[in-house]
């Protein structure tokens, strides 16, 4: 996985020295509300929610008039709401606050076509994305008094979708999507008295979408991503067999940039 997010650090470095004409380099914020949740058999087990904020920037050059190649890298990170239950067998209601911090990072290659009016754009990439998901100590309903932990998760993950774009009296609209595959995802938890253990939840296809408008430098989009994982296989720790449940995330935002 430092394979991985070094070569998407390096190609996004090189975008401007790879490519004929530099189209777009864009620093942005985005405000986006986000969902965690986990599941054994269709049962949720906890659910996580509230404002996820990042900052980053988009960059994208065009090589030899058709094909396109973008990236962005971004900084992200929250503190949100945690409704779940203790562990199992007396599992107990249990309320706390959970903090996000991570890095987003994605490479895509494209081909441009120009049907009428219309530009369209084919294209696959790679991405990663980073992230630690501390849980906050607490207290149950009955006054038990529960330990948080941190998890570290790392996600390397294919890209298929297409973006076009069409422009009317000097505004730019834009819009894409498409879906994406886990090829690897790791979970990494200390387990105290026991040290790191990484998890291998599997991974499942999911999608992405945005679309926004552009006047001038000032650019806003909508967007949406998700993510969803298959249970992972257990691991014995401290003679207890530990997995990570389906999970699932669901990120809809709104991002304002800057284009240089």
């Amino acid at each position: 996985m430092r394979t991985l997010l070094a070569a998407v650090i390096v190609l996004c470095c090189a975008l401007p020295a790879a490519a004929g004409t530099m189209e777009e380099l864009t620093p942005y914020f985005s405000t986006q509300y986000f969902t965690w949740q986990e599941r054994i058999n269709g049962r949720r087990l906890l659910k996580e929610e509230g404002a996820l904020f990042s900052v980053g920037a988009r960059v994208g050059a065009v090589i030899d008039s058709s094909f396109t190649l973008r990236g962005k890298g971004e900084l992200f990170g929250s503190e949100v709401g945690y409704r779940g239950e203790t562990q199992a067998p007396d599992s107990t209601p249990v309320h706390t606050r959970v903090t996000y911090l991570g890095t987003n990072a994605e490479v895509d290659l494209g081909y441009r076509l120009h049907p009428a009016n219309i530009v369209l754009e084919p294209f696959g990439g790679i991405g990663y994305r980073y992230w630690l998901r501390d849980l906050q100590d607490s207290t149950t309903s009955d006054g038990t008094r529960v330990t948080g932990y941190t998890e570290a998760w790392n996600l390397g993950y294919c890209r298929l979708g297409a973006r076009s774009v069409a422009s009317a009296g000097g505004v730019k609209f834009t819009a894409g999507g498409g879906a994406k595959y886990p090829f690897y995802v790791g979970n990494t938890v200390d387990f105290e008295g026991s040290g790191d253990t990484t998890f291998h939840p599997k991974g499942r296809w999911s999608g992405f979408a945005e679309a926004g408008v552009s006047y001038r430098s000032l650019t806003v989009a909508l967007l949406y991503e998700g993510f969803r994982f298959r249970r992972s296989d257990p691991k014995m720790v401290q003679g207890t067999a530990y997995f990570q449940p389906d999970s699932s995330s669901d990120i809809f935002g709104v991002r304002v940039g800057w284009a240089f």
